[in-house]
Order: structure tokens, then sequence, then C-alpha cells
């Protein structure tokens, strides 16, 4: 297929996801509540993963009333490695004080992130995304992405750098 048919392709099929989006968007929300979604100020979309110790964790009871800082990454990525210590230290610190931590590994078997987790004695639970269907959710494009919410579930922050220890503090502090 050359380049201008699928140009036209992706055009026409944006644009009709679009206009139907118009006419289906959330009747369903409730003015009173956050909206549930996946940007900053919303409440973070619910999810369900195992562990690589095959425990489920499901997003809503890990983070109620906790600060949360989802880390989506991989143990191929450079800088997911680099920032790992960082987050040990952030958890082993801040746990006591309601802090969460949950490392979300997309798309590698348990396996290896098993053998991962113990050659760098990750303190934090670490969960498989192993389709991507979270990540996608998400909206993941760089790795690793660091998404924070706040006591209420709200995401406060999503950047693909870790937060400063200082905002974090202050999101324990409210």
């Amino acid at each position: 297929m050359n380049t201008v048919v699928r140009i036209v392709l992706i055009l026409s099929l944006s644009a009709f996801l679009m206009f139907s989006g118009t006419f289906s968007a959330n009747d369903n929300i409730v003015f009173a509540e956050v909206e549930t979604g996946v940007d900053l100020g919303q409440k973070a979309s619910p999810f369900k993963l195992l562990t690589v110790d095959g425990k489920e964790i499901e997003l809503e009871s890990f983070a109620k009333d906790k600060v949360t800082l989802l880390v989506f990454g991989a143990t191929w990525c450079p800088s997911c490695r680099h920032e790992i210590p960082i987050l040990k230290e952030y958890y082993n610190e801040l746990k006591d004080d309601g802090l969460n931590v949950l490392g979300i590994d997309i798309q590698e078997s348990e396996t290896k992130v098993k053998s991962f987790i113990e050659k760098m004695q990750i303190n934090y639970p670490v969960v498989l995304d192993s389709s991507a269907d979270i990540a996608t959710l998400y909206k993941v494009v760089g790795i690793p992405l660091n998404v924070i919410l706040d006591k209420n579930g709200v995401i406060v922050y999503k950047e693909n750098k870790p937060p400063g220890k200082e905002l974090l503090e202050k999101l324990l502090l409210k």
C-alpha cells in the first residue's frame, strides 16, 4: 500500500472516530465526581494485574487512601534500571507514611521479571502487563512512565522521569 493511501485511510479513520465519539461520549458521568481516565486531573482507570508470584493486585484497593506511584517499564530499559534505586529509596523512606509503589512490567515473561526483581532487590510489588493492555490504556509512549495518584486516586503527575521526593512528601501530608 503506498504512502498516500495509508495517510488517507488513517485520516479517514481518525475523522470517523472523532465524529462517532461526540455522540457516545460518557453520558453516564456523574458531575459530582471526578471523571475516570488516564490523564492529569482524572481518577485513575481501574485495572487488575498479577504479580510474578501470582497474586492479583487491583488498583482501586491497592491505592485506596494512599499516595500511589505507578511505574511502567521493562527489564531491558536502561532508564528504567537507572531509576530503580530512587524508587526503592522512596518506598523505604515513605511507605510507613502511606506511599505505595507499583512497578508495571510491560510484555515480558514472568521468569525474566522475577529474576530481574531478585537481581535488583526490588522491594515494592511488580505486576505483569503481559498483553500491554494497561500500558495502552494509560497511553504509555515511552518508558519509564511514572504516574502518581493522590489519596483519592486522582492522577496528579505523569512524566517519563521520577517525581521529586518533595512532591511525594507534600502529597502524603494532604
